[in-house]
């Protein structure tokens, strides 16, 4: 699915990686002195591409080297991105891995009011600059990043970050919209601009049946795609333009083109053998409709006069469209951990094992976080997926005999197709993207023919990793957690990624880059490190961009 950019920030990333990931690659190589001339030339704005600014910070604390390494870990941080998850890496992802590498710099720190330290190989200095805290940040962004998840840079200052949903809105009673109607979406398309008013008309009857006469009323609102609205305003009409259809046929329309009060209706309809005179009149100075058919038409017939408003001599009710944006406020949370070792652990495993306990330390931190991020977005996924819940019944019991398991799974796509559709009727922009499913699910899909599985090739893992794509269309992942199954029931959790970041059904962001504090080794001689971090994980607060999830239940599948 195409992504569109409405922030210029995040458009100037998606222009200044594409022409980095171009002059960095020679003959299908990574050429570091290429990378490093077009960022130097970039700097120099000598190439017409823009460096975004949040890098450019970072870069031009940075020495040569450092900033060397930068650029490096910008490019492999992508290339780890499309490798686990088949898809080029979106602008708003890297725009979040190049704002916490700015959350690393001195600029940022003299913003935030605080110092924050990270660890390396040789040591530690509280007050300096630490470039290596720039390339993890990038990195771990890149290559840990929720495939479905839209990422909103927070500001460093309040911790805040603020969502700005814009939608197109009636500005008054009109047509088919009341004032204040969404017009975005699949809300889209109904009567409003158009000038023209349609009336399906009432056959009147009495104890004997239809008289002859048919009524009705042309006014400014639309209550239905054939009605209008009886107590709605009164709207002035051309003259000489109306028209009245039979059974969608046009057989009458008005005849006076100038004069004035009511205009003279004339025309004649054939049912079943029957020729049936139209007379009558519409007023075009109020809409009145009062027709007569001779011999009467009967009860069932649908009659519809289609009439258009004159704005100019009704130029007040020129219809409006108004562009309204709704703020939210996103408020990052914190993170934190520590971990401790013994000097005695420490030397005994460094010298039996060859391991270094604290290293080993940070690194299981920083996989649970990223784990227990990507769970707690699926937990939140499932929950709202409540609202868009379907069944397929796998019948293996009886479709078993005349069917492969591929020829059964061909039939899911109707399944997933019509959760996809009323996901991108309700979330007004777009449907599903991504698939989540545990064992039994994931191993049958593994087996599915070349037409509708691509597979990943990534190879089992005990956590969530990408399994391939489904009808070329979805992107298949495994997950140990949260996807539930028992016996021969299963469950599908389909979650769909907007089309740009606001309208997402979840919004990340990082206010303080996940960091790493060495701890004083203590009079017990236990030294150790605490873990930091500060960021918000949250459900788009606009309710309709919210619906972007969905669950299919899948049964008898043995």
């Amino acid at each position: 699915m195409p992504q569109h950019y409405y922030s210029r920030e995040t458009a100037e990333v998606a222009e200044f990686i594409d022409n980095l990931k171009q002059e960095s690659v020679k003959g299908g190589v990574f050429d570091s002195a290429a990378a490093d001339d077009f960022l130097a030339n970039a700097i120099n704005q000598s190439t017409g591409v823009k460096v975004p600014e949040k890098l450019q910070v970072a870069l031009d604390e940075a020495d040569d080297k450092t900033a060397s390494m930068v650029t490096r870990a910008i490019l492999d941080g992508v290339s780890v991105y499309e490798q686990t998850h088949g898809a080029s890496c979106p602008a708003d992802v890297l725009q979040q891995a190049m704002h916490l590498a700015y959350a690393t710099t001195n600029d940022a720190r003299r913003k935030m009011g605080m110092q924050l330290d990270s660890a390396t190989s040789e040591g530690h200095d509280a007050l300096s600059l630490q470039p290596n805290r720039a390339v993890v940040a990038i990195l771990a962004t890149l290559t840990e990043a929720i495939p479905f998840a839209h990422y909103l840079p927070a500001d460093i200052n309040s911790n805040e970050a603020k969502l700005a949903i814009m939608t197109h809105q009636a500005g008054r009673d009109y047509g088919s919209y009341g004032v204040g109607d969404i017009m975005d979406g699949g809300n889209s398309g109904d009567a409003y601009i158009t000038s023209g008013r349609e009336h399906k008309c009432t056959i009147v009857t009495d104890v004997d049946g239809p008289t002859g006469d048919i009524t009705g009323k042309i006014t400014a609102v639309q209550a239905t795609p054939e009605t209008c609205d009886p107590n709605a305003t009164t709207v002035k009409l051309l003259r000489g333009r109306s028209l009245v259809y039979l059974d969608g046929m046009i057989v009458a329309k008005e005849v006076n083109a100038t004069g004035t009060g009511a205009s003279t209706v004339s025309g004649q309809a054939e049912i079943d053998g029957t020729t049936h005179q139209i007379g009558g009149t519409i007023n075009p100075d109020n809409g009145d409709i009062a027709l007569t058919a001779n011999p009467a038409l009967p009860e069932s017939a649908h009659v519809l006069v289609e009439a258009f408003i004159d704005y100019e001599r009704a130029p007040e009710l020129t219809p409006e469209i108004i562009t309204a944006v709704d703020t939210f406020q996103l408020f990052a949370k914190p993170w934190r951990v520590t971990t401790h070792q013994t000097i005695d652990s420490r030397t005994q495993m460094a010298n039996e094992l060859g391991l270094d306990p604290y290293s080993e330390g940070v690194l299981g931190i920083q996989s649970q976080f990223a784990n227990e991020r990507h769970y707690e977005v699926l937990r939140k996924a499932r929950r709202l997926a409540s609202r868009n819940q379907e069944s397929f019944d796998f019948a293996w019991a009886t479709q078993g005999d005349y069917k492969s398991r591929s020829d059964v799974w061909r039939d899911f796509n109707a399944v997933v197709g019509a959760v996809s559709q009323r996901m991108a009727l309700t979330t007004m922009n777009h449907g599903v993207t991504h698939l989540y499913v545990g064992e039994n699910v994931a191993a049958q899909m593994q087996g599915l023919p070349a037409d509708i599985w691509e597979p990943s090739g990534v190879v089992e893992r005990p956590g969530i990793f990408r399994l391939g794509r489904l009808f070329g269309r979805y992107d298949v992942y495994y997950s140990p957690k949260v996807v539930l199954e028992s016996g021969g029931s299963a469950e599908v959790l389909c979650v769909g990624r907007a089309t740009d970041v606001t309208r997402n059904p979840f919004v990340l962001g990082d206010a303080v880059p996940p960091t790493v504090i060495p701890l004083a080794t203590n009079a017990d001689l236990k030294s150790g490190a605490g873990f930091y971090a500060r960021n918000f994980t949250s459900v788009n607060p606009h309710q309709p961009s919210s619906t972007g999830c969905a669950l299919i239940n899948v049964t008898n599948l043995f």
